[in-house]
């Protein structure tokens, strides 16, 4: 969903859903799908069934059985082998069927990250300055107020993985979606938008926001163009003024983003050899 339709942050977590409704014939269908990326209030989900803008959806959230109704809003890939992700946003302004708390959108923040509190396991999109990502970092946890416990708990990355698949990767079979191969990472993803800095070959530099991290790689999204096994040399997390060293790269997948001219890449650090 575009910037100016949402009105809390997103994070890249996949949650597996379902949904029905009713198709252009009048027939119902109930399809199982996840979502690749989702805010309070809308998701952009993956499933095994062609759908029509403002279509109206009763979803799911296989993981805590909420369901709200959503309306279609955008179409981000048609159907590919009976797979396709689409934009969708709940009609019930004050429905959350996802159990993550989300700050408002405005929030000030240097980075974002999908936190969970060890004391009653919430969920929460936390905004933290670069300090706290070190500490996290660093730690492994961090103070914070959490509002269920009502007091300041420590918060760490969830424990709670469910592997995104994007369509590259996917292979449908019968209209269902198959899990991602447990092989093509070794190290499990954390949801963290940090920002990193750039540069490839020919010194051009950008800064962007990733998407997900681990010590093998992260995702992120760019207006530019990079060619699958391009090197880079990276900054994550990024300050002015503060430089970390450079580390080497390699772009390793690339699909796309939520928005036009945008494109959703993955990169892989490269290990120095001896």
């Amino acid at each position: 969903m575009g910037k100016e339709r949402r009105r809390t942050p997103r994070i890249m977590f996949s949650i597996p859903v379902s949904a029905s409704g009713v198709d252009e014939q009048g027939r119902l269908f109930e399809v199982a799908g996840r979502t690749i990326n989702l805010s309070r209030h809308g998701a952009r989900v993956q499933l095994s069934h062609l759908l029509k803008l403002d279509q109206i959806l009763h979803v799911v959230n296989q993981l805590n059985h909420a369901e709200a109704d959503f309306r279609v809003v955008s179409v981000f890939s048609p159907p590919l082998e009976h797979v396709g992700e689409w934009g969708i946003e709940c009609l019930q302004e004050d429905t959350n069927i996802w159990d993550i708390h989300f700050p408002p959108l405005a929030a000030e923040a240097d980075a974002h990250a999908l936190l969970e509190c060890r004391g009653c396991h919430t969920l929460a999109l936390q905004p933290l300055s670069l300090v706290e990502v070190e500490v996290l970092e660093t730690a492994g946890l961090l103070s914070s107020p959490c509002p269920h416990c009502e007091a300041r708990t420590a918060w760490g990355y969830t424990l709670r993985t469910f592997e995104v698949e994007s369509k590259t990767y996917q292979a449908a079979a019968a209209g269902e979606i198959a899990p991602l191969n447990a092989d093509r990472r070794n190290a499990p993803r954390k949801p963290a938008q940090l920002p990193a800095r750039l540069r490839n070959y020919y010194g051009e530099v950008e800064v962007v926001q990733t998407e997900n991290n681990s010590p093998d790689g992260f995702c992120f999204v760019s207006n530019r163009e990079y060619l699958i096994g391009q090197g880079i040399l990276v900054v994550c997390p990024f300050q002015a003024g503060n430089e970390r060293p450079e580390l080497r790269a390699r772009i390793v997948r690339e699909g796309l983003a939520g928005c036009p001219a945008q494109h959703l890449y993955g990169a892989r650090y490269e290990r120095a050899t001896s």
